[in-house]
């Protein structure tokens, strides 16, 4: 058994995930919440789909995902796993928390996600080696974020993307979500977290679902945040 109370599964490049993960770390401000946080490889998870009917950058997006997972996974190799909340969080600020692009379409937003970060400036932030930047062009760490993305995607049963919240882990209850397009604080991040952990633990519960959406409210995505949208 984890001696976490939840396991959170992460892409530092998904939006979605990225509010959540904001949501979560104000339930923990709140709560004795223990989280213990790992990678989940869009780009690996979306090899057997392929991108043909996504947008053209969608790929470089997943890509530079996969390229900051291997930095996670090399960080957590030699530092341990208390390390990779705090990483998480400054990749995804590297990511979600820039300016907004001129342009306020999903395209634009989607390029920037696209483009490559200065990790190293990202691991100072954290006190961990620039050398471990290194890592991102290892395809030789792909194998552990392979198991891992598939660890994931299994205890929710499949068909799942980010993120994944897996409660009581290995064996407890996990599934994809919740999607939201802001992070609520205070009483309202706990009516919510209390909600979404009593359906969590509801036997034979399965799923909430609609597939329209309003794109999150980040920085970066602040010119085209609430509006509608099915992106995966």
């Amino acid at each position: 058994m984890s001696d976490a109370d939840v396991e959170f599964f992460f892409d530092p490049v998904c939006p979605f995930c990225w509010v959540t993960a904001e949501w979560v770390r104000n339930v923990a401000r709140q709560r004795p919440l223990t989280i213990r946080w790992r990678p989940l490889s869009l780009r690996i998870l979306n090899e057997p789909l392929g991108y043909a009917d996504r947008p053209a950058r969608y790929p470089d997006a997943h890509q530079r995902g996969l390229e900051m997972l291997r930095v996670v996974v090399a960080a957590r190799r030699a530092h341990g796993p208390d390390v990779l909340g705090d990483l998480y969080t400054a990749l995804g600020e590297a990511v979600w928390h820039a300016p907004p692009p001129g342009e306020a379409s999903f395209e634009a937003v989607l390029a920037d996600t696209a483009r490559p970060r200065d990790l190293g400036a990202i691991l100072d932030r954290v006190h961990l080696p620039r050398e471990l930047a290194d890592a991102a062009q290892d395809e030789g760490l792909d194998a552990e974020l392979r198991a891992e993305t598939g660890e994931a995607v299994d205890r929710a049963g499949g068909g799942v993307g980010t993120p994944i919240l897996s409660f009581a882990p290995p064996d407890g209850p996990a599934f994809f979500g919740p999607v939201i397009d802001r992070a609520p604080d205070g009483d309202e991040a706990l009516r919510m977290w209390d909600a979404v952990v009593t359906l969590a633990h509801w036997p034979g519960f399965a799923e909430l679902k609609r597939t329209l959406r309003s794109f999150p409210d980040t920085p970066l995505s602040a010119r085209i945040s609430g509006r509608d949208t099915r992106v995966r």
